[in-house]
């Protein structure tokens, strides 16, 4: 099958009709999406393998008390490592729910929630390092914090657990503008890229935060 060209989006079903095998999606993953071949600006191209967590683990993850336990990592399966140490490069996604802190303004209250979803994807990319068995570069985005909604809900999936792998790249591809064309190209068949693109403070922009 010839792939040269196309934008696919695929489901697990379809991983292993991919030129090359990937290992499963792991026992942590509710969801797991492809995306093949995305051009940057420039037409370099690149695919990406974008892992959204359970429920449960996600709740392990996102919680502030464990991010700042660096004593109580979480406990990645062996599949959970094999997709990791299958990447290229790994980016580990850092969100905030959209409440904020009681006594401060909005603008003041944002800038603490970013800070907040900046200390998740550092502290999940130092997970995300321990588990890998070969010298792989891992990236820190940072998509801030969530807008209001104006309902009372629980807002726990809005602290999203989202890893996203870039399974190749063409030499000198601009991840950044990859990525931003995959989500954007995508989004009506996954609704997290939509997400991802619109509601959180830092990723909605022309360009994403990525910490140092």
């Amino acid at each position: 099958m010839v792939f040269s060209g196309l934008l696919t989006l695929v489901t697990l079903g379809e991983v292993w009709t991919l030129a090359r095998a990937l290992p499963p999606a792991p026992p942590e993953v509710a969801q797991d999406l492809v995306v093949k071949n995305v051009p940057d600006l420039a037409g370099r191209r690149a695919s990406f393998r974008i892992l959204l967590f359970t429920d449960e683990f996600r709740w392990r993850l996102n919680s502030f008390k464990m991010v700042e336990n660096a004593d109580a990592p979480p406990l990645f399966t062996p599949e959970m490592k094999a997709v990791l140490n299958s990447a290229e490069e790994v980016i580990a996604v850092g969100a905030s729910s959209e409440e904020t802190p009681v006594g401060f303004s909005f603008d003041e209250g944002r800038a603490m929630e970013e800070w907040r979803a900046a200390r998740r994807a550092d502290q999940i990319a130092t997970w995300d390092r321990q588990e890998l068995s070969k010298p792989i570069p891992v990236r820190k985005l940072n998509v801030g914090h969530h807008a209001p909604t104006g309902q009372a809900r629980d807002t726990s999936d809005q602290r999203r657990v989202v890893i996203i792998l870039v399974l190749d790249r063409d030499e000198g591809a601009n991840i950044d503008e990859a990525l931003r064309s995959a989500m954007s190209s995508e989004r009506h068949r996954a609704p997290i890229f939509e997400t991802l693109l619109t509601k959180y403070s830092l990723s909605s922009g022309e360009a994403f935060a990525w910490i140092p």
